[in-house]
């Protein structure tokens, strides 16, 4: 029976689904501009860049759409959290949507570490662009095959050291009740207590948060080294380029400057589970950065959509020079034949 408290989180859970949907569809939206103006909109050549330009936000309605098939929801409670899902899409059973959930969060890391590989990308582009060689033909699989793989040490780590367990059910299962009136059996998800009844670490649980650490660790050093040593080396070596690919680095840099600052507000207190799904919207906001900052895309979206324009005034000009030509060979044809022009 629910539980209704001035403490229940239930309509958080709606908020949580409706910033789901709404991260899907404009993810969606603006990711899918990104990549067709990236393909076919802009000419200039962006080199090894572009495949990261495409592939960051395919990667990102791909979190999208995890995210709105799974409605996942994390509870955070004292010494503890659970990432769970009540729903069962296809009619999964609960360990197919517990694994689904793992890769879910595997997605989210996977977006880490290319946001990186950007990052990365950029800092060769300006301090060492020989180095640029390694984006090139095969080794561009380097890269993926590096998301791919902390992704899966993510994902993996945390389903095999966030597994369920009778003291975790136990520690969380009252709280659930009270906050989401839902039953802890019912749930598919993995949930992380950080100690026992006796005030001692559980380290099987702690291996997770030092895997994800061990990972945002690695991917936030790069970030913020090449963020920093690019401010500090962008003014004198991008004088030596002409004035056109140095207005391009600027903005590039603009742009991988804007991208992570959402990410820096990610963590916060119960109920958490609002905040996760508001991380669908992370794509769209990145798509928009890079179509609002770099000015090769606004100008191929404005060439795009004066060229529709276009046709679309050309064929309704077409249609009415049609409709008033019938409308002259009707009245001809209707007047007597004495009136009718030889």
């Amino acid at each position: 029976m629910p539980f209704n408290t001035p403490q229940s989180f239930l309509h958080y859970v709606k908020y949580a689904q409706f910033i789901a949907q709404l991260g899907f569809f404009s993810t969606t939206f603006f990711c899918f501009i990104l990549v067709f103006l990236t393909m076919f909109g802009v000419k200039r050549n962006f080199g090894s860049y572009k495949y990261l330009l495409i592939l960051f936000p395919m990667v990102g309605i791909f979190f999208a759409s995890i995210e709105l098939i799974l409605y996942p929801n994390v509870y955070s409670h004292n010494a503890g959290f659970v990432i769970y899902s009540t729903s069962r899409p296809f009619n999964m059973s609960q360990d197919a949507v517990t694994w689904f959930l793992a890769a879910y969060t595997g997605v989210y890391a996977s977006t880490i570490s290319m946001l990186s590989v950007q990052f990365l990308y950029r800092y060769w582009a300006i301090i060492d662009e020989k180095k640029l060689r390694f984006f090139k033909g095969w080794r561009f699989m380097i890269w993926i095959a590096y998301s791919i793989y902390f992704g899966f040490q993510w994902g993996f780590g945390l389903h095999y050291f966030g597994k369920i367990d009778d003291y975790a059910k136990n520690y969380l299962r009252l709280e659930m009740m009270q906050k989401y009136s839902t039953d802890f059996s019912e749930i598919a998800g993995m949930a992380i207590v950080a100690y026992d009844e006796d005030d001692n670490i559980r380290w099987f649980n702690i291996c997770s948060t030092l895997n994800h650490t061990f990972i945002m660790l690695i991917q936030y050093s790069v970030i913020i080294y090449c963020g920093i040593w690019m401010y500090i080396e962008m003014e004198e070596k991008v004088q030596m380029l002409s004035l056109s690919l140095r207005n391009l680095h600027k903005q590039f840099f603009k742009t991988l400057i804007l991208q992570i600052l959402p990410l820096l507000d990610l963590e916060c207190d119960l109920p958490s589970g609002i905040f996760v799904c508001a991380f669908t919207l992370y794509p769209a906001m990145d798509a928009i950065i890079v179509m609002y900052i770099v000015a090769d895309y606004k100008k191929a979206a404005k060439k795009i959509m004066n060229n529709s324009l276009e046709q679309i005034y050309a064929c309704l000009r077409t249609a009415e020079t049609d409709h008033s030509n019938r409308r002259t060979r009707s009245t001809a044809a209707n007047l007597p034949a004495a009136l009718s022009p030889n």
